[in-house]
């Protein structure tokens, strides 16, 4: 390929790059394109690491996005095409601007796994050989030799050829349990010991160096992994795998433990972003009288004015929460979220229904940090009649014990699918909490396409609402949240 068609080709796989990170979610504008082509003609493109470098500095701004940029990097430039050719563990050698060879210098590759002259095992073998090569590469910081060690720790272990619909984080955790980099870096550090500056900064070196090799596992890992299923593929599993973008109805238990883990972080974020945008409120018209007052002091000239402060209150916040089964976790999980804001909010109460409807405030705030919400919701009185939902009945409920509480100081926030049974829907009762309310919004977790279908009627309460979320997504849900505080 000549010079013009390498550097079309660099081009194209370039846009492709741009294009799948804003596809993962991760925000890249065209001044960012820009500065990433401008960064590049100062670097080596043959050099794979300078390559990368320049990307990430001029595309990542994110903590939250590295490791969507790490994978589809290695997607979209592959160590080189004749490894990807061959398999999870074919040979090659060789180097292209996107590559690093495989195999330590002076080496020749060798035979695929189990292929050798009737040698049914590696080269070197797990219990030693593997062992005390990459310790010896540690020891002398050979980043060459560390790279083909981890390419065939991948093959050897990574078991890609049994399960190959498993995910990365499973690869990741079988070829850890055999190379034992614990058992490793306590070998490394066997000439370390000592409370010296100088024995100390040997382990701490030791410890980054095992860290790296961690990371070319990986990276070695998304190569073959690419190879088995496609790149296609595995980038569409990895941003499925994204927790902001994980669909509260569909995810699975390991999803739902780390919403939960994620939901006291998100609350300080978000509570510091409503202390910010009420202390912007508190400023109001110029006060013109003031302004004159102290333009005295600067021979006339209004160089500090002065404006009227308004007082910005806190919202009274009613929520009132679907726990039917379809939509649980959903409420468990927002309920959660907005219990942990509580300091933003001059009130907050909280109500669970199915058929029925009861105030479950205290029951939740019992548990502190720890809301035991299922325990909170079976001992609630939620089921009035025969236990499916009834959002006509809830709302004449709600109307009729709760509604002298609503007024113009309160936000009310309904949390459900709309799914009502094809059972009366309480227009009367809905629409009186929302005259009386100074705010009304209804958070609905399906997906907008599934609005309106069978039984759901949320485009019957939809009028009387001040706004219709959809709230898929922990992403939706920030926006929400961020938007009603």
């Amino acid at each position: 390929m000549g010079e013009r068609g390498a550097q079309r080709s660099l081009e194209a796989s370039l846009l492709a790059f741009f294009h799948r990170l804003r596809e993962a979610g991760v925000p890249v504008s065209m001044v960012e394109v820009l500065d990433a082509f401008a960064c590049l003609a100062h670097v080596d493109l043959a050099d794979r690491s300078q390559f990368r470098a320049a990307l990430f500095a001029t595309l990542v701004k994110r903590p939250e996005d590295q490791q969507a940029f790490g994978v589809l990097f290695d997607v979209c430039f592959p160590l080189t095409p004749a490894r990807a050719a061959l398999g999870p563990s074919g040979g090659g050698a060789g180097a292209d601007p996107f590559g690093d060879d495989l195999h330590p210098p002076g080496s020749e590759p060798g035979p695929p796994v189990g292929e050798g002259d009737g040698d049914v095992h590696s080269p070197l073998d797990p219990s030693g050989d593997l062992l005390a090569a990459l310790l010896d590469a540690l020891r002398h910081d050979d980043e060459a030799a560390m790279r083909a060690l981890a390419g065939l720790a991948v093959d050897r272990f990574g078991g890609l050829e049994a399960q190959p619909e498993a995910s990365e984080r499973y690869y990741l955790y079988r070829i850890l349990r055999q190379v034992e980099l614990y058992r490793l870096l306590a070998m490394a550090l066997g000439d370390s010991q000592g409370p010296d500056p100088a024995a100390r900064h040997g382990r701490e070196e030791l410890a980054r160096r095992i860290e790296d090799f961690r990371r070319l596992l990986a990276t070695q890992l998304r190569h073959r992994m690419a190879a088995s299923v496609g790149p296609e593929q595995l980038a569409e599993l990895y941003r499925e795998r994204r927790l902001e973008d994980v669909d509260f109805l569909g995810a699975n238990a390991s999803q739902l433990r780390e919403l939960r883990q994620a939901v006291r972080p998100l609350a300080r974020k978000l509570a510091a972003r409503a202390a910010q945008k009420r202390r912007l409120r508190r400023r109001g018209r110029l006060d013109v009288r003031r302004t004159v007052r102290r333009s005295l002091s600067s021979g006339g000239v209004p160089v500090d004015p002065a404006f009227r402060v308004v007082r910005a209150s806190k919202p009274d916040l009613y929520v009132l929460a679907d726990v039917s089964g379809s939509v649980i976790e959903f409420a468990k999980f927002t309920l959660s979220l907005l219990h942990a804001m509580n300091q933003e909010f001059a009130k907050l109460r909280s109500f669970a229904f199915v058929d029925g409807i009861d105030e479950v405030t205290g029951l939740l705030e019992e548990g502190g940090h720890r809301m035991d919400l299922r325990g909170a919701f079976a001992r609630a009185k939620l089921v009035a009649d025969d236990g499916h939902s009834h959002y006509g009945n809830v709302f004449r409920r709600f109307a009729e014990r709760y509604g002298g509480d609503i007024d113009a100081r309160s936000t009310v926030i309904v949390m459900g699918d709309a799914r009502n049974n094809y059972r009366e829907p309480g227009l009367a009762a809905f629409q009186e909490l929302a005259g009386r309310a100074r705010r009304l919004y209804w958070l609905n977790p399906e997906p907008r396409d599934d609005w309106d279908t069978t039984d759901s009627i949320i485009s019957a309460y939809g009028p009387a609402c001040d706004r219709v979320f959809e709230v898929r997504t922990l992403r939706q849900l920030t926006t929400c949240v961020d938007e009603i505080t």
